[in-house]
């Protein structure tokens, strides 16, 4: 396999899997977390290059997309979870990835009303 994948929310259970998943088949994976120091002795992500993301400091986002070539895209759960995809898919496509995967919710484009799904739903238009 070719390229590297970053993988956000890498420290969290989805994304933690999704790091250790990739990374015994061989593939290069970068792991966004919030602050490396805080980082301890994480089995999921050991052996695999850690950058430092926030999501809410454009600046880490270049860093973080530099020499990377596919996103596994997990958003926290927040009142601007679109705005945050948003930005991260923008700053993606600017650094020539191609590539996105995102993680979702079943129901995201039920018509029910619930906070949750709303978020989800709003997320996916880009």
């Amino acid at each position: 396999m070719v390229g590297t994948i970053l993988v956000t929310g890498a420290t969290g259970t989805v994304g933690g899997e999704v790091v250790k998943q990739l990374s015994s088949t061989g593939q290069t994976v970068r792991a966004s977390v919030r602050s490396t120091s805080r980082v301890t002795s994480n089995d999921k992500l050991k052996d695999v290059e850690l950058v430092e993301m926030d999501y809410n400091r454009p600046e880490t986002l270049v860093t973080a997309f530099k020499g990377v070539d596919k996103l596994f895209l997990l958003t926290p759960a927040s009142p601007k979870a679109a705005e945050l995809a948003g930005n991260l898919v923008k700053e993606a496509k600017k650094n020539g990835i191609k590539h996105i995967v995102k993680q979702s919710i079943m129901g995201a484009d039920s018509e029910l009303d619930v906070a949750h799904l709303r978020l989800h739903r709003r997320r996916r238009r880009y």
